[in-house]
């Protein structure tokens, strides 16, 4: 289960901070041991890793024998137990690791995709969360395959024109390419002189928010997420300070979120009571910015997405100062 789902029916649950090195380590770790297996690999939000194993059959036998070795691979090198399955296209494969997880193997072979799926819950697919779990249970929808057998008349019914695409999924149908892979060493960074040294916890708050906000929007222009962020902060008698968030395995993409992962990262660094000259930030462990939502997300999360898109929008094409927070504003920011 989540963890949200556990603090809430275990409310005095002890919950352990993340360790942003050890997490950064292992991340590490695992894509040495995937990198032999495939030159084409996407990561997408929530761990999952996509690897592209067509034409490697020469190099490393069938593929689900190179699916067991990366899984002993990863167990006997980091000490995790992996859910790993072998699917024809990334949508089969991603539902036969929920399938099997915790941790396992699945192989779903070429014909047999429909038959895999038919008995699956339907909460696996993309797109299915809470809201259109129940909106199909009313109507006596629990399987993947009871969705698959809908014809265009009967989706067109209940879920109008976005449900189609849905019930392709449900058939195992999924034409999506692999998204061009982004260079680990590829970061993003900004830096800020101040044109005095300052001490004002609101100031320093007012300048890292301004800062995170303008890298985000760089971020997105990409169509990129990042998973870390760092901040170091340069002190007046010439001392630095570093501190790390991290969101791993999950992803940051928009500006609340990056907003205040930066000032976490910059709350943990700041440890002395001496004026600040100025601070680097930098996004690293970028990938696509991939998110499965509810297919009919609630009207708050829906219009946080417009309003996100909106505000880039207008600061694409008016400059990035165009739009800022007021406390930036206010120290100039």
């Amino acid at each position: 289960m989540s963890l949200a789902s556990a603090q809430r029916q275990l409310p005095s649950l002890t919950v352990l901070s993340l360790d942003p090195r050890l997490i950064a380590r292992t991340d590490e770790a695992l894509s040495q041991i995937i990198d032999t297996y495939s030159p084409t690999i996407q990561g997408e939000r929530g761990g999952h890793l996509y690897l592209d194993m067509r034409g490697t059959s020469r190099l490393f036998g069938p593929v689900v024998d190179s699916a067991l070795r990366l899984r002993r691979q990863i167990r006997e090198s980091v000490g995790l137990e992996a859910a790993v399955a072998v699917g024809s296209n990334k949508l089969v494969a991603k539902i036969g690791t929920r399938a099997v997880r915790p941790y396992g193997l699945a192989e779903i072979r070429d014909g047999e995709e429909a038959a895999f799926l038919s008995c699956q819950s339907v909460d696996l697919l993309n797109g299915v969360g809470a809201v259109t779990k129940n909106l199909l249970a009313a109507v006596g929808i629990t399987e993947i395959g009871e969705l698959a057998r809908l014809s265009d008349e009967e989706v067109l019914a209940f879920l109008g024109t976005r449900g189609l695409a849905l019930r392709d999924s449900a058939r195992g149908l999924d034409s999506r390419p692999f998204e061009q892979r982004v260079s680990r060493r590829r970061v993003i960074r900004r830096s800020v002189d101040f044109n005095e040294p300052i001490l004002a916890l609101t100031a320093i708050k007012a300048a890292v928010v301004s800062a995170a906000s303008d890298a985000a929007l760089e971020l997105r222009s990409e169509g990129l997420a990042c998973a870390t962020i760092t901040i170091t902060l340069c002190y007046s008698d010439t001392k630095e300070s570093t501190a790390t968030c991290s969101a791993l395995p999950q992803q940051w993409s928009s500006d609340t979120e990056i907003e205040e992962a930066a000032w976490r990262a910059a709350e943990r660094a700041l440890t002395r009571r001496v004026r600040l000259v100025g601070f680097h930030l930098t996004f690293s462990a970028l990938t696509p910015s991939l998110y499965d939502g509810d297919l009919f997300a609630s009207p708050a999360e829906g219009k946080l997405t417009a309003v996100q898109g909106a505000v880039d929008a207008i600061r694409q094409r008016y400059g990035s100062s165009s739009l800022l927070h007021a406390s930036a504003l206010a120290y100039g920011y």
